[in-house]
């Protein structure tokens, strides 16, 4: 080979090496200059809720920590269904992303006919950020001190006892249908427009059980106003350590939480989804951030982008075998 052969397949390699770098310009630079304005983080139900307490004081620390201010928008209705439904169809640049909870990624699209998002296309996993366990809770005095008393009185008398929730298809109702199914009661739902109105219906004996979220119910149950039986998840919650929970109660197996994670339009940057991935974890687990969030009754998580899609399509399939098996839909 000549010296100008030689010359020109050095010059020629040099030029595919410099074009290999600038085409992963594209894929690093968003994450080194990201963010440079502020982000729309989607909250798909109304102001005051949990999870719209949740997404706000993550919302203060993550902007803290990105040195941009992150704006919670509001968009209740349907679930979460119609707020997510938004967040899919953002652009994929970062700038808007989603706390959703477990309602609104594994449950809402089974419990309406045509769901306006597909959760493994269109949406980006970021974080799991936290778990809210629930208790089973019963009137004191009703002669149920267990759950072992409540599935027998169920069996007993069959069609006759009433429990009750925030609504058809809510986390509340399909937590108590879960536990319907796998103990093989025959027991009858009575809808709700909100858990208060449900547990007051409980406290008055028009109810005989109900499934709550561990911080609101924790209140019923320290107020001696409502007796719990057993939280929901396979572990004691450490706040209420003496509590037994269901499955080892009397329904081997029974596990149910909700949980708020953090998700992206489906084809936001991975840089930028790793970024957000870090900022949000670390912002979780400042001492304020996690005082305030173990305070209402969470148990942190921080999951990674990959634990968050392998839970979505680990609950997704349980989930729509019990809507479908239990005929709910959501009205």
């Amino acid at each position: 080979m000549s010296r100008a052969s030689v010359s020109r397949s050095r010059l020629l390699a040099a030029a595919l090496c410099i074009f290999a770098l600038l085409l992963a310009l594209p894929a690093a630079a968003p994450a080194q200059t990201y963010p440079a304005r502020p982000i729309r983080l989607i909250v798909p139900y109304p102001p005051g809720g949990a999870i719209d307490i949740v997404g706000r004081i993550v919302a203060q620390k993550l902007g803290e920590r990105l040195g941009q201010t992150v704006v919670v928008d509001n968009r209740g209705g349907a679930g979460g269904v119609i707020g997510a439904g938004l967040a899919a169809k953002a652009p994929p640049d970062g700038y808007t992303i989603c706390v959703c909870s477990s309602s609104t990624m594994v449950t809402s699209p089974f419990l309406t006919v045509t769901p306006p998002y597909d959760v493994h296309r269109d949406f980006a996993p970021i974080t799991n950020m936290l778990s809210v366990p629930y208790l089973l809770l019963v009137r004191p005095g009703a002669g149920i001190n267990s759950v072992n008393d409540l599935v027998a009185l169920a069996k007993q008398k069959r069609g006759a006892l009433n429990y009750g929730s925030a609504g058809t298809g809510s986390t509340a109702h399909l937590a108590a249908a879960m536990f319907v199914s796998m103990a093989g009661l025959d027991v009858v739902h009575v809808p709700y427009k909100g858990s208060a109105q449900a547990a007051t219906e409980l406290i008055g004996g028009q109810l005989q059980f109900v499934f709550e979220a561990i911080a609101g119910g924790a209140q019923y149950v320290r107020s001696g106003q409502l007796r719990a039986l057993g939280i929901s998840t396979l572990k004691r919650t450490a706040s209420m350590p003496e509590l037994p929970t269901i499955s080892e109660a009397g329904v081997p197996g029974f596990e149910m939480s909700t949980w708020h994670a953090i998700f992206a339009p489906g084809a936001t940057p991975l840089p930028i989804i790793a970024k957000l991935n870090r900022e949000i974890v670390a912002a979780i687990n400042e001492p304020e951030t996690r005082n305030r969030l173990t305070g209402i009754g969470a148990e942190l998580v921080g999951s990674t982008p990959q634990e968050l899609r392998a839970l979505v399509e680990r609950e997704a399939p349980r989930w729509e075998k019990l809507i479908l098996q239990m005929g709910i839909r959501a009205k």
